[in-house]
Formats: structure tokens, sequence, C-alpha cells
């Protein structure tokens, strides 16, 4: 197993940066570029009349989710038909999407488009949603701290997952905004798969068809979930093809999101629940851009900031941002390079500059990346600096992630 599917639906909904809201340019340039903790620090230093969209942006980000409903509804009733309620509205369908509330993702996405009907790519992620609106959103039935056994290596971070009575292995993507299975492990499972077809994408521009599907009931450990999304694949397509029955699965950010902290060691042993929190004087190195967890990691001094990324396999990846902001870097020790991506719709073969190596400093651990390759579009977005993926987390001996801190740790 290469490089998993790195997010479905990815590129397929882009805040679109071009608020209006308020004039306080500092704020907007933050805002627009998606600098989750710049705009915070600025919003810190300018208490006075802030934008609401902006302070429900933050609040989003940072996973508060109370001060971002708060917020963003004000922003959405301030102007109910300006730019600024589509991307309030657009926010809320991330927040509620992360947390598995599948009929106010849809309600959003529709007032989306009731501002703005000429919007395909709301259009699909709206129909994916509808198909799971049917069913109750998702919830904890049973939560126990846990620690159970699973496998840590080259092919991620492999649970034991339990549906209907049966075991599946499926690995662990934080990445993914909806968990997956192929059609055959849907059959085994029991699982009833729904007929509407909808659009999934990965970083790498890759399209494809697929269906989707609720489990009414999901197991791990001692977490005992209901109504949990998934997209549905066929056997034939990637990842499903790579991957032996029983293993034709992911764990998407939903469901790692209800475990509100999870961690793992190099021996397999598997945590949830079990807290992390820093030390109050101790700031968080995680924000959500959308449906994606984002790490804030330092290279020489700079602040980075990554993707968060399990299921990739295949290696860290550095975009067109990081090219941007070290220019004379990569023109004085980057050679050209070649590296094949596999995604849900297939390969390409993509063009390199790679660099001998670089050195990050990630949850308080200095790892290296040897060589770093950097890619240009249509490889990743402008906000981020790239996609941080198991190469990097593998050298820790442990690795714990809170969301309720919104911290990643490594540990040596």
């Amino acid at each position: 197993m290469r490089n998993l599917v790195r997010r479905v639906l990815v590129a397929m909904l882009v805040l679109s940066a071009s608020a209006t809201a308020g004039e306080k340019p500092e704020l907007k340039l933050l805002y627009e570029q998606h600098r989750w903790f710049d705009l915070r620090d600025a919003i810190n230093r300018n208490e006075q009349s802030v934008p609401e969209l902006y302070l429900g942006a933050v609040a989003s980000a940072f996973n508060n989710r109370e001060a971002a409903e708060k917020y963003l509804r004000r922003a959405i009733h301030r102007a109910p038909d300006s730019q600024d309620a589509i991307e309030a509205h657009e926010m809320l369908g991330y927040l509620y999407g992360r947390s598995g509330r599948y009929r106010d993702v849809v309600e959003q996405f529709d007032s989306m488009l009731r501002i703005k009907p000429d919007r395909p790519d709301v259009k699909n992620v709206q129909s994916m949603y509808a198909s799971f609106s049917p069913y109750p959103n998702q919830s904890v039935d049973k939560f126990l701290v846990t620690t159970i056994s699973a496998e840590v290596g080259e092919d991620g971070i492999v649970l034991p997952v339990s549906i209907h009575g049966k075991t599946v292995h499926w690995a662990l993507d934080t990445d993914l905004n909806v968990s997956l299975m192929s059609e055959s492990e849907a059959h085994f499972l029991g699982v009833t798969v729904e007929e509407p077809v909808v659009q999934a994408a990965d970083t790498d521009a890759n399209i494809t068809s697929v269906r989707t599907a609720v489990v009414d009931e999901l197991t791990l450990g001692n977490v005992k979930l209901h109504s949990v999304a998934f997209v549905v694949l066929p056997d034939t397509q990637l990842p499903s093809d790579e991957l032996s029955p029983g293993n034709r699965g992911l764990v998407g950010l939903p469901v790692v999101l209800a475990f509100q902290a999870i961690g793992w060691k190099s021996d397999g042993t598997f945590e949830i629940g079990h807290s992390t929190r820093p030390p109050a004087n101790t700031a968080g190195n995680l924000f959500f851009d959308g449906f994606s967890p984002v790490v804030r990691a330092d290279f020489e001094g700079h602040n980075l900031d990554f993707i968060l990324d399990t299921g990739n396999q295949a290696g860290t990846e550095l975009w067109t941002r990081f090219a941007e902001d070290f220019v004379a870097l990569i023109k004085e020790h980057a050679r050209k390079g070649k590296r094949t991506l596999t995604g849900i719709a297939g390969s390409n073969e993509r063009e390199t500059a790679e660099l001998p190596e670089i050195r990050l400093r990630v949850g308080g651990l200095e790892t290296s990346l040897r060589p770093a390759r950097v890619f240009s579009k249509p490889v990743g977005d402008d906000f981020h600096h790239g996609l941080l993926g198991l190469d990097v987390l593998s050298q820790a001996r442990e690795v714990h992630i809170d969301f309720r801190s919104m911290t990643l740790k490594l540990l040596p």
C-alpha cells in the first residue's frame, strides 16, 4: 500500500478567500491566506470591532464549535445574501461535516446555492451529504478510555474495527473527511450501499465517482459510534485494488474527532481518549482548515503549516507555498526529479525539485526529510507548505494527537 487516498472531496469546496468583512486590511489578508494562527494573534491585538466572520473562522479553526456557530451565524444574519454569508455558510458546513452533523451540512450548502446557484462543486458535496441526511447524526453511544493493539508500520496505523459483529483492519487517515470502504467490504459487513453517485477527488487533482453508505454501529476498543458515514469505492479502484479483503477501508476524520484524543507507539499500542493536555503555558500546534487538520512545524526558525495526513505512506510533500517562501534555497540546492503519485482515481508522474535534506521540528521532535520533494501545481494548494506523512511521524517512538487541546506531540 503506497500512497492512499489523501482527501475525499479535496478541492471540491474551496474557501473563496474574498471576504468583504469590515475595513481591517491586516485581518482581511490573513483571513484570505488561511493563516489562522496569525489571524488569531492579530485579533488579540485588535480586540475592538473585529468582524464576526473572522472571529468565527478562528473559532472553527481551533475547534471551538460553540463560538464558531455564534459568530458565523451573526455574520450571516448581518448580510444574508453577501459573499461573507457564503463563506460563513461554507465554514459552518466544514464544522458540521467534521463532526458528522449531516442535515446541518446540507442546510449550509443549500443556503450557499440559494445565494449563488452556479457552484457545481457545492452541488456535488451537497448531494453526498444529502445521501447521509436521512440517517441520524454521528453519535457516541459508549466512550471509555481504552488501549488496543494496532499494526504500526509501512502500511500505516491499522486498527481493528468491528461492524455488525465482524472485524476488519482499516488504516487511520486523518486527512479523509469521510471514512471509506470497498464494495466487497460493504457486502462482507452487511452494509447497505446507497445508489446516488457523487464525485470525489484527491490532492493530485484526480476525480472519480463513488457511492455512499451509513454504518449504524461501529466499535473500536471501548468506543461505540452510531451513524458513521462512508464513501464506497469499487474493488477495482485505488486504494481497494491494492489491499486484501478485510483491509479495504480507511478510518476518516469524523471518527477520529469522536475519539477526542488518540496516540500510538511504535510497538503497536494504540490509545483512545487518553489525556495529553500540555501545561497551561504551552500553546497548541494544530488547527483545522476546512476538512483538514493542519500542524505547525518549524524550519530554521520559520513557521510552516502542513496538512496532517496519517493516510499518506508515500512521503511528505512540499508544495508551492514552500517554494515561494524559500526561493533561494531551492535555486541553490535543489535538483530536478520525478515522482509518481497515486490517488483515488489513478496515478500521475509529477516533476519535483528535490532538496537533499531538510530538518523539521514537529510536535517537539527534530525530524528529517531526506530527500525533501517540492511539487508544483496541480499538487497541493496555495495555503499550506505541504502534506506531512508517516515518514515524519514514524521517526517518533510515540505520537499523540489531542483535538481538545489542539496539540500534536512526538516523543523520541
